[in-house]
């Protein structure tokens, strides 16, 4: 090999070292601004382009057919004033000091066991639930609670002194039946509540197709006041857990239990000797479908209208799709289609009393709650469960507002919550790098600098940062002449030299820094600070790992 082969291909580094794009680093610090960036700027862009107003469905705010902005507006013209939404999780319900109505209207994201907790101590505090749904998420809610009542009376029992279901929630002294002992008579027995999950047909009563019904009213309650037909639109019936017990043996000694799921309906009391005696309603299902429904399990021949009941179909009664249970001074009302509300119907006040029902149904779970002004009560519309599309305003900030929320809110975690993030904090913040002397030989008279941080110090302060990169390049030559004897001077030589003997360093990453440090000392310019201070780290660091001669 010539001696002139070495130096042309170290002008050919030199070359194409000058033209190389720089290279674009995913540090912890580039990956949570650019989160940070997606955060806030795109629900900003969003709105402005007029995109979010119209993704979120089951929104109070949303003017579309399936928004719930027309209902809003019959409540405030009602004199409600204190209508609002929660974008995060149920944990912002342990900010509501004063009792209230949180509202779950088309859910579509799961509910944690954090939101269960806050909810049901939203209840205790004389608050009041509205959960309405088809084929949502709205039954989670109440998985939890139900576990609790179900285990209530087997604790009771093993305890001691704490009182059954039968003894809390039993008939009174006079054996007067109320709604509210009626239900909670029956707790021993209620294993759960749903959605029923199949679309409610009713071949007597509906719009265009039977699977869109038209509920009436069988008995005078709070909820059916100037109501005479109230639409609904692929809904769904209730459906409830019962505990039935039976006897395994003819002597009828031997007990077990089976727990059922039956569609809330109309009882028939004497249908089971083959007499029709009529019809009883509960008091806590106001509405019902027509004899002539039934519970349609495939959903697309309902949505062409084709759909017959089959005979494996629960049919042939009358369905209940809204509930009502009374808790104290609050109330929980369960309804089996979110579409009742929806502007769609909400607006055609000729063809349906759906808006009226909207103003009942909020008189009536407000009730009780303040005695001093009811339209003055907190009035929250759960949306952070809501449906979200990809180009909704708020999808991209909720995660982030979800999160902190519940690491704010929620009162088992929330006291600990500063230390963590401070720790997580402290390592994510930059650290401020300092140079530290290589050679330590002192001034006289002088503690804690050597000639050569002197120096640099000069040089920093001046911005003489190329005088500064050849300095300690030189040094770094200097000391592998010492250690290996040899005159190393290319780039290829150094990152060679280090990459044999350190396996965690990678030749390839090795040779572009130094051949951009060896290109920049061959025609110095205008040097960045920080790319200094990235050249002098890089080259302090291979310094260090010279063994000492």
């Amino acid at each position: 090999m010539s001696q002139q082969e070495p130096a042309e291909q170290e002008r050919q580094s030199r070359r194409r070292a000058r033209f190389r794009l720089p290279k674009f680093s995913f540090t912890k610090y580039s990956i949570v601004m650019s989160l940070l960036f997606l955060i806030v700027v795109v629900p900003i862009f969003l709105g402005l382009v007029g995109l979010g107003g119209y993704g979120t469905k089951f929104s109070i705010y949303s003017d579309s057919w399936d928004g719930l902005s027309s209902m809003r507006q019959v409540l405030e013209n009602e004199g409600f004033t204190n209508i609002t939404n929660g974008m995060s999780s149920l944990s912002l319900l342990n900010r509501v000091h004063d009792p209230g109505v949180f509202a779950i209207i088309g859910p579509a994201t799961q509910y944690s066991m954090t939101d269960t907790i806050s909810l049901v101590t939203f209840l205790a505090r004389g608050g009041s639930l509205l959960v309405a749904d088809d084929y949502g998420t709205g039954a989670e809610i109440f998985e939890p609670l139900f576990n609790i009542i179900n285990t209530w009376d087997q604790i009771a029992l093993l305890q001691g002194g704490i009182p059954t279901l039968s003894e809390m929630f039993g008939f009174g002294d006079n054996g007067t039946v109320t709604e509210e002992t009626l239900f909670f008579s029956l707790l021993t027995q209620i294993k759960g509540f749903a959605f029923n999950g199949s679309v409610l047909m009713d071949a007597e009563s509906y719009t265009v197709n039977p699977a869109q019904p038209k509920i009436t009213p069988a008995i005078s309650t709070p909820l059916t006041d100037g109501v005479d037909e109230l639409q609904m639109e692929f809904g769904t019936a209730l459906s409830i857990a019962m505990n039935h017990t039976y006897f395994l043996d003819e002597a009828e000694t031997v007990k077990s239990h089976k727990i059922d799921w039956m569609p809330l309906q109309a009882i028939n009391l004497l249908e089971h000797l083959g007499i029709d005696g009529g019809y009883f309603f509960l008091p806590f299902l106001p509405f019902y479908t027509s004899v002539s429904s039934w519970l349609e399990s495939d959903f697309q021949s309902a949505k062409d209208g084709t759909a017959t009941p089959d005979e494996y179909e629960w049919g042939g009664t009358m369905f209940a799709p809204i509930m009502t249970l009374p808790i104290g001074r609050g109330k929980i009302v369960m309804i089996g289609d979110p579409d009742i509300f929806i502007n769609k119907w909400i607006e055609q006040t000729t063809e349906n009393d759906n808006a009226q029902f909207a103003i009942n149904l909020f008189n009536y779970l407000t009730e009780n709650i303040n005695a001093t002004d009811t339209k003055a009560v907190p009035i929250i519309f759960d949306e952070g469960h809501a449906h979200q599309k990809f180009y909704s305003a708020t999808v991209y900030s909720m995660v982030l507002m979800r999160f902190i929320t519940e690491m704010s809110m929620f009162p088992l975690y929330a006291p600990f919550m500063p230390i963590i993030f401070a720790i997580l904090g402290y390592r994510l913040i930059p650290k401020k790098t300092r140079l530290t002397p290589i050679l330590w030989t002192k001034y006289r008279g002088e503690k804690g600098r050597s000639r050569f941080e002197r120096e640099i110090r000069r040089i920093v302060d001046t911005g003489a940062y190329s005088e500064a990169v050849g300095l300690l390049y030189r040094t770094l030559l200097r000391g592998l002449r010492k250690v290996t004897k040899e005159s190393m001077s290319t780039p290829e030589e150094v990152a060679g030299y280090f990459s044999e003997r350190d396996s965690s360093l990678r030749q390839k990453d090795l040779l572009e820094t130094l051949v951009r440090i060896d290109a920049y000392l061959a025609r110095p310019r205008v040097l960045p600070e920080h790319v200094f201070m990235r050249y002098m780290t890089f080259i302090k660091g291979l310094i260090d790992r010279l063994p000492v001669v």
